[in-house]
């Protein structure tokens, strides 16, 4: 088991080497333009969460970023599972880079703690809006690419006055997504969340809850929604690989029992049920 202040493996390439080894070109496209992209992976008990899922979507984001990644998605899932046995951190969060680096491809796999609590979930998190836009049109929107100082600065705002997320409009006023989350809300029954086309990235965990929620017969609407629409809910919750379901106790002043947010219990229910089944 690993101790508080052991130096970390990374996995660069295939090579298992500390994390304050590794080198990349200074003058290759991932320092200059942030050319690449990544997955962030959940694991437990040595056992990766959704690792097809993630690998398919990294392999076609690449495609889409024409980045020539010459490595089989077996490899890198066997690469990720020598590096959480080399760390010896059972429990975590993998997280899987590729970046364009003049010539090839540079894969490189990280783990590090998975810094949810169970505190967390019982207090829910707190949410405000950003002035910022998502721009639908984008194609690096619907990319989990590596240009994501945009988000870290937003977020870092939110996170300076007391907020734990932000919530993303896009240029048409329809809200989108957070800036490391999906959004879901509840109203008279009814599980709303918006489509992908306002301008998202398609989240594993978004997908897996709709699936969840459809196989509880629970009516789901993807569509454009405003801020109007999200604080006449009477549930809000916001997904990802490492949050799963985080309930939200708060936007911007608008307060949500957590005791009555029932559909969003249920959810969380199932999906533990549905992740114990896998196990």
């Amino acid at each position: 088991m690993r101790n508080e202040g052991d130096s970390m493996y990374i996995l660069m390439n295939g090579q298992l080497i500390g994390e304050g080894e590794g080198h990349l070109s200074p003058s290759g496209e991932a320092l200059f333009y942030g050319y690449g992209l990544f997955e962030t992976l959940k694991y437990h008990n040595k056992k990766i969460f959704f690792l097809r899922e993630h690998l398919e979507r990294l392999t076609l984001g690449c495609r889409k970023l024409d980045l020539q990644l010459k490595i089989e998605e077996a490899l890198i899932e066997e690469w990720a599972y020598q590096l959480i046995q080399a760390n010896q951190l059972p429990t975590g969060t993998l997280k899987i880079t590729c970046i364009k680096s003049q010539d090839h491809v540079d894969v490189i796999l990280s783990i590090r703690k998975n810094v949810y609590t169970n505190k967390d979930y019982e207090q829910g998190f707190k949410l405000c809006f950003t002035e910022v836009k998502r721009n639908p049109y984008s194609i690096l929107t619907y990319i989990k690419s590596n240009n994501y100082l945009e988000n870290l600065l937003v977020r870092k705002e939110a996170l300076a006055q007391g907020y734990h997320e932000v919530v993303f409009t896009n240029v048409h006023g329809k809200i989108c997504e957070g800036a490391i989350s999906n959004i879901f809300f509840v109203r008279e029954g009814i599980l709303y969340t918006p489509a992908v086309e306002c301008g998202i990235l398609e989240g594993i965990m978004r997908n897996k809850i709709l699936e969840i929620a459809r196989g509880l017969d629970l009516r789901v609407e993807a569509g454009g929604y405003t801020e109007e629409d999200l604080l006449k809910a009477e549930e809000v919750f916001i997904t990802n690989s490492l949050l799963e379901i985080m309930p939200v106790v708060e936007i911007e002043g608008k307060q949500f029992n957590l005791h009555k947010n029932i559909v969003t219990q249920t959810l969380r229910k199932q999906y533990e049920d549905y992740i114990g089944a896998q196990q």
